[in-house]
């Protein structure tokens, strides 16, 4: 390609990136998070023209620009400023939520993954019970067994809360396994679904399903969401590694390693008040249709915050 159809095929892109790293440098008005991650996208993409303008054109003009202009990027996208309570929160409210929708499909995989591992521990122990050693230990499925509309007689320290209390670790697991290209992640994922599938079927078996899912559902809920997301960033990790385009491998994993540890980092508020729904409102002693009532409200109040922001999943990117 002719160096004056490449300047005429991507200057409408270096043009953008020009418009965005003036508003970000001006200190006028706040960038919202949109913006951001659409500035650093476009980093990339420029990042990847001066490799091939340099390979094509040698030491040009349009290399020169290219080079000045990935610099200012560069500046802007990695250069940390001084951070505050309110860029927090925006984060939380606007930020994390968009990069969730960005990244949806990375999330359903994470997720899937899960959900085949529950599906795949839960019918081999509802039709060989004696199957559910090989996913958890004896004490599990002996407390599972002894389930009933009391909650006192249930055993948290041996079987919910030793699941799900250790559930930040998992996440921590998950999304740190995506520097072994995706392979340890799909594994943190799909074990732990096992274990829940193989004590959903035993209570299944036993008549308790009822009692077990109201000591589940009201913190489950949020706590694998956030696992989900943690695995998805996982996921993330190691797309970036595996497909690097235009970018060297190096410099892909920086900035889907960046991506990712933004995703793994929205979880944390939400694994905190998980953790404050199972201390608090799981060992209550009521009705189990109050504790459904309560995951209700945890799964109204997730779909709300993910979908409350500017695009919907099918426009993310």
């Amino acid at each position: 390609m002719k160096e004056s159809l490449f300047i005429i095929n991507h200057q409408k892109t270096w043009q953008e990136l020009e418009n965005i790293l003036k508003e970000y440098n001006s200190g006028n008005k706040k960038t919202d998070g949109d913006t951001l991650h659409r500035l650093f996208d476009l980093y990339q993409t420029v990042c990847g023209h001066l490799s091939i303008a340099r390979t094509r054109y040698g030491n040009t003009g349009t290399v020169d620009y290219l080079n000045n202009l990935v610099s200012r990027a560069h500046q802007a996208v990695y250069t940390s400023r001084p951070g505050s309570l309110q860029s927090v929160a925006h984060f939380l409210a606007k930020g994390f939520p968009a990069l969730i929708k960005r990244e949806y499909r990375a999330f359903l995989l994470s997720a899937g993954v899960f959900v085949f591992g529950f599906l795949f521990s839960f019918l081999t122990v509802l039709y060989w019970e004696d199957y559910a050693l090989s996913f958890i230990p004896a004490e599990y499925v002996t407390a599972v067994r002894n389930l009933s509309g009391n909650t006192g007689n249930f055993n948290f320290a041996v079987a919910s809360v030793a699941i799900f209390t250790n559930n930040i670790r998992v996440g921590i697991i998950a999304f740190a396994l995506g520097i072994t290209f995706g392979v340890g992640t799909v594994y943190v994922l799909a074990k732990n679904g096992m274990i829940l599938g193989a004590m959903a079927a035993v209570s299944a078996k036993a008549g308790t399903d009822f009692v077990f899912w109201s000591l589940i559902l009201p913190h489950g809920i949020p706590e694998l969401f956030c696992i989900f997301v943690c695995g998805a960033a996982g996921l993330t990790t190691a797309k970036h590694m595996i497909f690097p385009g235009l970018h060297s491998r190096r410099k892909s994993f920086s900035a889907g390693g960046k991506k990712s540890l933004m995703m793994f980092l929205g979880t944390i508020p939400i694994f905190i008040l998980a953790g404050l729904t199972e201390g608090y409102i799981t060992p209550l002693p009521v009705e189990p249709a109050y504790k459904y009532a309560a995951a209700l409200v945890w799964l109204i109040v997730l779909t709300g915050y993910i979908f409350s922001g500017k695009k919907s999943i099918l426009s993310a990117k």
